[in-house]
């Protein structure tokens, strides 16, 4: 891995670190609305950190497949309970 794209990294990785502690804090007042954001963005933190890693990108391609799945699948869900007849 390149020198410019392991500092990219560690800027991602410090990002979301804040993140983490910004909406860990705003869950600490109000965690119903905020909890998922929480947990999606310490999934985040953790994905960032494994890039660090020699063969990191096989598993980087497969997480983002899944999670490209996962979002369509809530996509269709929504519209299907959005629209479903009366």
């Amino acid at each position: 891995m390149e020198e410019q794209e392991k500092d990219t990294i560690f800027f991602m990785a410090l990002a979301v670190f804040g993140a983490v502690l910004a909406s860990g804090l705003a869950a600490f007042l109000q965690w119903m609305v905020v909890i998922p954001l929480t947990i999606a963005v310490f999934l985040i933190l953790i994905l960032t950190a494994i890039q660090y890693k020699k063969n990191a990108n096989h598993f980087s391609e497969n997480a983002e497949t899944w999670a490209m799945v996962i979002v369509l699948i809530g996509f269709i869900c929504s519209f299907i309970y959005l629209y479903r007849p009366a």
